[in-house]
């Protein structure tokens, strides 16, 4: 009962100042374009929502309650903030998807056609650095903060420019990439432990851990899980 009272009572802004005020040591990682950027956050079971303003070399430079006409609206649920405050959830792992046609628990609108590429790099400054509680920013590896996509569930690390990383585990029995997804950049995988094979274009090897296999552009690259795999991904050059 006491665990539902403080979620119905959560503030939607001041949760978002706390968040604030924990990432003071990371603000110019937030948002690196030369214009501000509006950003829109609503709590879609209580109706609560606020305005964020991300500039340069400041990141979060206000928070006011209301939302005001923006570039990005991000929704989600108050048990959802909530679980992200508390550190029972990874806010990026819930944002992080397949394709954007999907539905996660938290979900994003781009409101302005003309600045959507900014306001991606938004959200993936504000999934990285904002909304992770705690002064030094750190994160669980474990299938159960991790999100869903490519067959597999994923804890995003870092996605700053064209760089983007993250924590994979692979079920066993399953493949990562099962559909056979061709990227135009470059690729890595490290592999942390398991047992599997690993397919690189045409060709089928058994997979090490402790071993770094590189993925050149534009071909199919899989996991093929023997037993439960704990990977991490790096893609550069991904623009």
């Amino acid at each position: 009962m006491h665990h539902k009272l403080v979620i119905v009572l959560l503030d939607l802004v001041n949760t978002l100042r706390d968040f604030k005020n924990d990432s003071e040591l990371y603000a110019d990682l937030i948002f690196d374009a030369e214009k501000s950027i509006t950003i829109v956050v609503e709590l879609t079971d209580t109706g609560q929502t606020a305005t964020l303003i991300l500039e340069k070399e400041t990141g979060v430079s206000s928070i006011e309650k209301g939302g005001k006409k923006g570039d990005l609206k991000v929704t989600m649920t108050t048990q959802t903030l909530h679980d992200i405050a508390e550190g029972e959830a990874d806010a990026f792992a819930l944002a992080g998807r397949s394709s954007m046609d999907e539905k996660r628990p938290i979900d994003f609108e781009f409101l302005n056609p003309a600045r959507s590429a900014e306001a991606m790099e938004a959200i993936k400054g504000l999934a990285t650095y904002f909304f992770v509680p705690g002064r030094l920013k750190n994160k669980e590896l474990r299938v159960e903060q991790a999100g869903q996509a490519h067959g597999a569930r994923p804890i995003p690390l870092v996605y700053w420019n064209a760089l983007r990383t993250a924590w994979y585990h692979v079920d066993t029995g399953t493949v990562l990439n099962e559909e056979r997804e061709i990227d135009p950049w470059p690729q890595a995988f490290i592999v942390l432990d398991g047992k599997g094979k690993i397919v690189i274009d045409d060709e089928t090897i058994e997979m090490e851990k402790n071993r770094i296999y590189y993925v050149p552009r534009s071909v199919v690259h899989q996991i093929e899980a023997r037993t439960d795999v704990q990977l991490i991904w790096l893609a550069w050059d991904a623009k």
